[in-house]
């Protein structure tokens, strides 16, 4: 396989985010209410030594608190139906996020910008390892970490990496590779993993395998394809839009003129006119050079993410207003 630097497909690469599935030995995968507390506590003990962590119990939040962390990828929509024993521990800059009494008892992630599933596999582990000081997770000499769900035996890990592939999407070609992936022993799903559609251009690539096969392995699995799909979508790129670069730079450029003049942005509106941006300013047709920016700003005006921002809820009409004043004036800021 070529190698590619990662440098030179940042914008393709969005973040990369490694997941562990833990659960306890002696105790059902679903806990009762109060040996759930009994848990968070330990967990909170168990994590002071790693970093400084905020604690949220989802029976204190709202559903707007709620869904806006959802929509950071924080927590699933399986902890936010767990209202009465569901919780979650947050570091300060949300690149770490511990579920309890989710699907597993615990589920741990860590999110990190770019392909850097090792680094963040490597920041995980070592939570791992705190909290394994403290609790007795269920393990199986043969079967490995034991999870509520068949499919996460073994490792209990998920390492996936989410991307922009706008020409692969246009093309009609991500159906073949979606195909070609998922013989590889992977899969690729939307935005929001299992079920969920690709906003914006924007997927997942990630294992299906977690048993019988080590973290390490998984890992490089992940990345050899996250690297090969880069390769296809930049020469898909080469094929629609480079050799019609005219064409090209005027679909990114009235896209950029709508979100910085809009009144009202409808939020699918929004996910089809900032992927032709960031493909403009990947191609070097539009001078914003902090793709990643255009990225954070996405998770921003996501309709939750506003209402918590503008300080209460709004209705379909004020999240588009909101949303069309806060992305004109971010755009305008980047291409400064």
């Amino acid at each position: 396989m070529e190698i590619i630097n990662p440098d030179l497909v940042a914008g393709n690469i969005i973040m990369s985010r490694v997941r562990l599935a833990r659960n306890l030995k002696d105790l059902p995968f679903t806990l009762d209410p109060a040996t759930a507390k009994e848990v968070v506590k330990k967990v909170n003990r168990a994590l002071v030594k790693a970093d400084t962590f905020n604690l949220y119990f989802v029976s204190n939040l709202d559903d707007i608190a709620l869904e806006a962390m959802k929509e950071r990828h924080l927590i699933s929509q399986n902890l936010i139906e767990n209202r009465e024993s569901g919780a979650a521990l947050i570091n300060g800059d949300e690149s770490l996020s511990i579920m309890v009494n989710e699907e597993d008892v615990i589920r741990e992630q860590c999110f990190m910008k770019g392909l850097s599933l090792s680094e963040a596999y490597k920041r995980l582990n070592a939570i791992d390892d705190e909290l394994a000081k403290s609790l007795d997770f269920a393990f199986d000499d043969d079967l490995g970490y034991l999870t509520a769900c068949p499919t996460n035996l073994g490792t209990g890990m998920r390492a996936s990496v989410m991307m922009f592939l706008p020409a692969l999407t246009e093309s009609g070609e991500i159906n073949g590779l979606i195909e070609e992936v998922s013989a590889l022993g992977l899969t690729v799903r939307g935005l929001y993993g299992e079920g969920s559609k690709a906003e914006g251009c924007i997927y997942q690539i990630s294992n299906e395998v977690t048993l019988g096969i080590s973290e390490y392995d998984i890992i490089r699995s992940v990345e050899q394809t996250v690297m090969s799909i880069c390769r296809v979508e930049r020469e898909t790129e080469e094929k629609l839009y480079v050799n019609e670069e005219l064409v090209t730079m005027d679909r990114a450029r009235k896209a950029y003129g709508v979100l910085t003049n809009a009144v009202l942005l409808p939020y699918k509106e929004y996910l089809s006119l900032i992927a032709e941006v960031k493909l403009g300013a990947m191609l070097g047709m539009i001078n914003i050079f902090d793709t990643a920016a255009l990225d954070d700003l996405t998770i921003s005006v996501r309709p939750a993410n506003l209402c918590v921002q503008y300080g209460r809820p709004l209705n379909e009409t004020d999240r588009d207003l909101f949303r069309a004043e806060l992305v004109g004036k971010k755009l305008i800021k980047l291409k400064e």
